[in-house]
């Protein structure tokens, strides 16, 4: 039997040698971090080109395009009487939106018939076409606002009175956990957890996938489960080591580099991470078992990423999932540990108010090293009456 200190002499000499899990732990988190973090890198976006088309001519129409243009977030660059023209800036990417305002916009608009106005937007940059969308809707909602305001007060109606019924539910809309209110600064902070997560299930299960194909470890009789945990525990001791301070670098550089809030307290984040990274690796030795390949393991992880991410309730709420999905949810460590890290990053969250998750961060790392215990069980029983049964044949 391998000791303690020659598995972990072993396992620096793979980490050595192959290359793929060293450019996975060590090269890709870093890279990945700035390569995706670029696409968010300028959060906060203004002056997005867009171009109007007006059938109207009126001075409504005039006066929409006016305000629209007087947004921060949105530029009008030109105007035109023909949709094909824009349409032409528009394929080219010279401009990201187009807002079409039909005829007898202002008529229909006085008359309270309505009017519909159409917006095209280029949905490729989800992050300029939702400040369009939110900038252009904003602006005729005021503009609907005031029509019925002067309406209202045209038919002897006091002007206080008036302004109640032309606005009867005035939106107050306070950013609390999001203050930018923008999706960069939303997504990105898990975004980079995720590249720390994925990288780590790839390059930990490729060593994992190494030492059960190299070494014969599941198939030989004088290994018992804590010889298993001691062999695997040796092992990980780089990949902890190396992805906490991962965890480190990235909080005290990446974050600040993107100008990301970083609240709550630091010796929670440090924990909290050391038990999410614990927990990874146990899954990841788990699911390890039903692999025959590293090549099969780093496809299969490879795709795993967005669908992970989908079903750990940042995106969408658990709540609103399929219920089988609610439960798969509820059995993955990053569904906790998102939830935790939003809410200590972000919102400054003390311990007692993520207890919650906590607790179900640790139980899920009990419930790993259970899983871990029964498939080995399940592994060494069926290793055992292969060998009966194959003595039985001999001896026959």
């Amino acid at each position: 039997m391998r000791s303690f200190k020659q598995i972990f002499k072993d396992e620096l000499a793979l980490i050595i040698e192959d290359k793929s899990i060293l450019l996975t732990c060590l090269i890709a988190p870093i890279f990945y971090a700035f390569f995706v973090g670029s696409i968010y890198k300028e959060k906060d976006v203004a002056n997005i080109p867009i171009a109007i088309v007006d059938h109207d001519h009126s001075s409504l129409s005039r006066k929409v395009a006016q305000l629209v243009d007087s947004n921060e977030k949105i530029e009008v660059i030109s105007a035109y009487s023909n949709l094909n023209d824009a349409l032409f800036l528009f394929n080219s990417l010279d401009i990201q939106g187009i807002l079409i305002i039909p005829k007898d916009f202002e008529k229909n608009t006085i008359n309270l018939e309505g009017s519909t106005v159409e917006l095209i937007l280029n949905n490729t940059k989800f992050l300029t076409s939702n400040d369009i969308n939110k900038g252009v809707q904003q602006v005729m909602l005021t503009v609907a606002g005031g029509v019925r305001l002067s309406y209202l007060i045209s038919s002897k109606i006091p002007a206080e009175l008036a302004e109640q019924q032309a606005q009867p539910i005035m939106p107050v809309v306070k950013s609390i956990y999001n203050a930018t209110n923008n999706y960069g600064d939303y997504l990105l902070p898990i975004l980079l957890v995720l590249i720390i997560q994925q990288t780590l299930i790839i390059g930990f299960g490729q060593s994992v996938l190494h030492e059960l194909t190299h070494y014969k470890t599941l198939s030989d009789p004088e290994v018992n489960f804590f010889e298993f945990t001691k062999i695997f525990s040796a092992k990980g001791l780089y990949y902890f080591g190396l992805y906490a301070s991962l965890f480190f670098l990235f909080y005290k550089v990446i974050f600040p580099y993107y100008h990301l809030d970083f609240k709550g307290s630091e010796f929670l984040h440090f924990l909290l991470s050391s038990f999410f990274i614990l927990a990874v690796m146990i899954y990841t030795t788990f699911l390890g078992t039903f692999f025959k390949t590293t090549i099969g393991w780093t496809e299969i992880m490879a795709f795993s990423t967005y669908p992970l991410f989908l079903v750990s309730g940042y995106s969408w709420p658990i709540e609103a999932m399929p219920k089988a999905l609610q439960v798969i949810a509820n059995l993955l460590p990053s569904t906790p540990y998102f939830t935790v890290f939003n809410k200590l990053a972000t919102q400054g969250a003390a311990l007692v108010n993520i207890k919650s998750e906590v607790i179900q961060l640790l139980l899920l790392l009990l419930l790993g090293y259970l899983l871990l215990y029964l498939r080995f069980r399940y592994i060494h029983k069926k290793r055992s009456m292969n060998t009966v049964v194959s003595q039985s044949i001999v001896g026959d």
